[in-house]
């Protein structure tokens, strides 16, 4: 083989090989075959969608992010925890694609923002939502799912951190590893956990003492203690206290006049009804079997 054959061979791999890349743009849910022998290639494809919310799937046409919207409705279910460590609200969503030929697919998983139902967004790249609402007074963790959809591995919150917005795994995921398309999309279920930080209001202390004595003047004595942890349940923070006086007066038959009063006061709450809903943004990249081939 001469110098120039060798030369103009190279020169048409490598041109092949750039192809991979470059075509794989093209290809997102393309139905159509393009042939460029002798490259191997295929279409790619990628959706997302959530057990609520956004629960038709979002399919990405070019390789761009798609976004999945949480409602608020699942964040207020931390309202109806009880108990100190109660088990946290768990909101799934799914994430599916595939990539055909020597192609393979990852996805980064981010928050998005809080959307309120006056339109208000507030931006959760810093890691806390917005105060004054329910999830600003929670945490919050997005992890993948175990087996089976299996979401009750929560992962331990870092320890001196003062966001309370985790994503665990959730950068340049492997959804399918290059080469391995069989004929069906890759999907995989991830998980939200939410949970209401409880802060504990006070300890009950309660102390019981018996003392008995028997038929030939014995004494017998015991003694006993107990603490109890008391936290009120999950709410936003009060607006303020609203006081109520009442006062009476009574007239007696003999002309005597009575009075009395009293003074009780109820706490004021805000509403969590206008919490706001909370968007999760998908990022799909394909990958290759040589990483210096890879899509961005």
């Amino acid at each position: 083989m001469s110098r120039r054959t060798k030369s103009l061979l190279v020169s048409a791999i490598i041109t092949g090989m750039l192809g991979i890349t470059t075509i794989a743009y093209a290809l997102w849910r393309d139905d159509g075959g393009v042939t460029v022998p002798p490259v191997k290639m295929g279409t790619v494809s990628f959706d997302g969608y959530g057990q609520s919310g956004t629960t038709t799937p979002q399919y990405s046409p070019d390789g761009s992010p798609v976004t999945l919207r949480m409602p608020a409705s699942e964040i207020l279910g931390v309202l109806d925890q009880t108990g100190l460590d109660p088990a946290p609200v768990i909101w799934r969503f799914t994430v599916e694609g595939y990539a055909q030929g020597v192609a393979g697919m990852n996805v980064s998983i981010a928050m998005g923002d809080q959307i309120g139902p006056n339109g208000t967004v507030t931006s959760l790249d810093s890691g806390s939502a917005r105060p004054g609402t329910i999830l600003a007074l929670s945490t919050l963790k997005v992890y993948p799912a175990t087996m089976n959809g299996d979401c009750s591995a929560v992962p331990d919150t870092p320890e001196g951190q003062e966001r309370t917005i985790y994503m665990y795994d959730a950068d340049d995921y492997m959804l399918q590893s290059p080469g391995a398309y069989a004929g069906n999309p890759a999907i995989h279920v991830w998980c939200v956990a939410v949970d209401f930080n409880h802060a504990v209001d006070g300890e009950y202390a309660n102390e019981v003492q018996a003392i008995g004595s028997g038929e030939d003047g014995s004494f017998h004595a015991a003694l006993d203690w107990w603490n109890a942890i008391v936290a009120y349940p999950p709410a936003l923070d009060p607006l303020g206290a609203y006081r109520n006086r009442v006062d009476v007066a009574g007239t007696a038959a003999d002309g005597t006049i009575s009075r009395a009063h009293d003074i009780y006061e109820a706490m004021i709450y805000p509403d969590p009804s206008n919490e706001p809903d909370v968007t999760i943004v998908l990022t799909p990249r394909v990958t290759n079997l040589n990483s210096e081939f890879t899509s961005a």
